[in-house]
């Protein structure tokens, strides 16, 4: 055992962050083993999990016990003494909190978050307009789709929209917030276009409901091949906006 130290130290902080650690995970499988043999000795029903709430009220009152011991007991061997301890014992438990916090901010962060929860799915209306001297029947067997690090959600062209205007029309569901979003046309037997859309993770925006500029392709690749940029000459075109009702 160290002799006493008038400061509070880094380490000693460390030291207790894991003796915390340890003191929860020991404290809770005690605590899950302490209940469940209690709800045996006093016969305890297990008619709608009341063995598993009492063993687990155990559980937690158990760790409310060893967590702050396991704390004092590793800062009192750091040496840290009086009313050092308790204001180690309040660091710790801290910034354990912070550190479970922390993680389980990451780990939500890291999940597939819905666009609109509460809602239709979003629809991308889009229009494509062919290169100078196409017609949009160059377009008949493209099939469009919506490429993220979440999914892929296939087009659909609008069957009753007009083709005056020498472009097609389509739509696709836009299903998860992220801000990963490519919208590719798949050529048969060609070259897909591929267009990163600038839009954000939440686009769920007045302004994101207006058409964007027209828009060529980022990338072209062929199926089962590396994209690459393409050339500076006339290609396909979109603009797109997002179609959705508000909650």
């Amino acid at each position: 055992m160290r002799p006493a130290i008038n400061k509070l130290s880094v380490s000693a902080i460390l030291f207790g962050i894991l003796a915390g650690i340890i003191g929860i995970g020991g404290g809770l499988f005690l605590g899950f083993a302490l209940g469940a043999a209690l709800a045996a000795a006093f016969h305890v029903s297990s008619f709608e999990g009341e063995a598993g709430y009492f063993a687990a009220a155990i559980a937690l009152i158990v760790t409310a016990i060893t967590t702050p011991s396991s704390i004092l007991l590793t800062l009192y061997w750091r040496g840290i003494r009086g009313l050092r301890l308790l204001v180690g014992l309040v660091t710790v438990c801290l910034s354990i909190v912070v550190i479970t916090a922390s993680g389980f901010g990451l780990w939500y962060a890291a999940q597939p978050h819905v666009l609109n929860l509460n809602g239709p799915t979003p629809r991308l209306e889009f229009e494509v307009k062919p290169p100078a001297g196409q017609s949009v029947q160059s377009l008949a067997d493209v099939q469009p789709e919506l490429d993220t690090d979440r999914n892929a959600m296939p087009g659909y062209w609008h069957t009753d929209s007009t083709e005056s205007a020498n472009v097609r029309a389509g739509y696709v569901e836009v299903y998860y917030r992220t801000s990963q979003r490519l919208f590719v046309l798949k050529f048969p037997g060609s070259e897909d276009r591929i267009f990163r859309l600038h839009l954000p993770a939440n686009a769920m925006k007045a302004k994101y409901r207006a058409w964007s500029d027209w828009q060529k392709p980022d990338f072209v690749a062929k199926a089962g091949e590396q994209p690459s940029r393409p050339s500076s000459g006339s290609d396909y075109q979109i603009r797109y906006k997002l179609d959705y009702q508000d909650r």
